[in-house]
């Protein structure tokens, strides 16, 4: 018998979790457009789900795999960017003000507005690059955990990130704040050597949904990457230890993300790897031993 289709389930979960705030929480600023935009995305994504969910389920997890990594890879991205049209439409507070006077509470000010001045254009470039080849990282992950431990470990792997980056995406639903880089003007613009520039304007283009600060995402899941190298695949944690830790002092540095954004979206990793964990163990996933 195969084990319970858990990854599935949490796609359902956090689908449900949406479309019960886009009935229930929004107001009627949203317009009708973007009602449909967002109900028609959903439904594909759910449509989707569906057809993995029977894949694992009449067939085995081996058929489900490929098609539950694309779906990652494609389906993460597709629903983050429709929170754009359902955030402005969800209690608008400004959080971001909030998470400002926590910074200024805990450092003075702005944390990247008080590092900047500090920074050389060799550091702005080599923090932007790092910042913007995010999503290797938790597929280095996943492809590490499959690579060192099997096909088992790469599909708790998988469970872990996709989990965490849902979790995060509810972060947003409940607490919808924008980052510094658009709340807060630069007093002096950050110069990097030759692509910062291009790098910054690309993610800013690709970035439909700019209320995607709280927790941070980028901390949460290199965080969340980590830990599963460090469970089953040190050597590739040990070479991306440094590029991450970059990673996340990037998101405040560059002023991508408030500092209690990268608080709570490293301290949330943790718990939200082992509500995975509890999920795969309860629905007959393969244990997958840490190697010596």
């Amino acid at each position: 018998m195969n084990p319970r289709p858990t990854l599935e389930r949490v796609w359902y979960g956090y689908l449900a979790a949406v479309a019960f705030a886009a009935v229930v929480g929004a107001d009627a600023t949203q317009s009708v457009g973007d009602r449909l935009a967002h109900l028609a995305t959903h439904a594909a994504v759910l449509l989707a789900v569906v057809v993995v969910h029977w894949l694992a389920v009449r067939r085995s997890p081996a058929a489900a795999r490929p098609w539950r990594a694309a779906l990652a890879i494609v389906g993460l991205p597709v629903v983050f960017s429709a929170m754009a049209w359902l955030l402005p439409a969800v209690h608008p507070e400004p959080y971001e003000w909030l998470w400002l006077a926590v910074d200024r509470a805990w450092f003075g000010g702005d944390v990247g507005a008080l590092v900047i001045p500090w920074l050389r254009p060799w550091s702005v470039e080599l923090l932007q690059l790092v910042y913007a080849v995010f999503y290797f990282v938790p597929i280095a992950a996943c492809v590490g955990a499959g690579w060192r431990c099997g096909a088992a470990a790469f599909d708790r792997a998988l469970l872990g990130i996709v989990g965490g980056f849902l979790a995060s995406y509810l972060g947003y639903l409940l607490v919808p704040t924008l980052g510094p880089k658009v709340v807060l003007a630069f007093a002096q613009p950050l110069e990097g050597l030759w692509w910062t520039a291009s790098l910054r304007a690309s993610i800013d283009a690709a970035e439909a949904n700019p209320w995607d600060c709280f927790p941070s995402g980028h901390t949460m899941l290199t965080v969340t990457s980590l830990l599963l190298l460090w469970r089953w695949n040190r050597r590739w944690c040990a070479w991306l230890l440094l590029p991450s830790l970059l990673l996340i002092a990037s998101t405040m540095l560059l002023r991508y993300h408030w500092a209690v954004d990268v608080v709570v979206g490293a301290a949330a990793a943790w718990p939200c790897l082992r509500i995975c964990d509890r999920l795969a163990d309860r629905d007959g996933w393969p244990a997958v031993a840490t190697p010596a």
